[in-house]
């Protein structure tokens, strides 16, 4: 299985976000970004290579302040299965989060989510 099937696969099979990223980093990946606005994707891997992902989704305006309760509050409505993807982009994106960048490597694993004035970081329970 190529990195972009298991990609496919670790996106169609997760049950929760500790096990989405578990399964990306089986498959490879070191790090990757998200732009909010487009949902534009942007994948590292440990071997030096990169993997870019257009997105269909709708495109998303960006609140122009950060507002840190309600990018928290999205995160776990979206955490405990109050929310879809799409509805959690929808929602950071109106708490003025511009992208954000999962950190799969090292001790430190984490999710960095940034907007104008503002930015709020949570580790991966891994």
């Amino acid at each position: 299985m190529n990195v972009e099937e298991k990609l496919k696969e670790a996106y169609a099979t997760a049950r929760n976000y500790p096990e989405l990223a578990a399964k990306l980093i089986d498959a490879g990946i070191l790090s990757y970004t998200v732009e909010v606005a487009a949902g534009l994707m942007f994948y590292r891997l440990a071997n030096g290579e990169t993997i870019f992902h257009g997105n269909n989704a709708e495109a998303h305006s960006i609140a122009t302040t950060f507002n840190h309760d309600e990018v928290v509050k999205t995160i776990r409505d979206n955490q405990q299965g109050k929310t879809t993807y799409p509805e959690f982009m929808e929602g950071i994106a109106n708490a003025g989060v511009r992208f954000y960048e999962a950190t799969l490597q090292g001790d430190r694993k984490r999710v960095t989510y940034m907007g104008t004035g503002g930015f709020y970081e949570e580790e991966i329970p891994l």
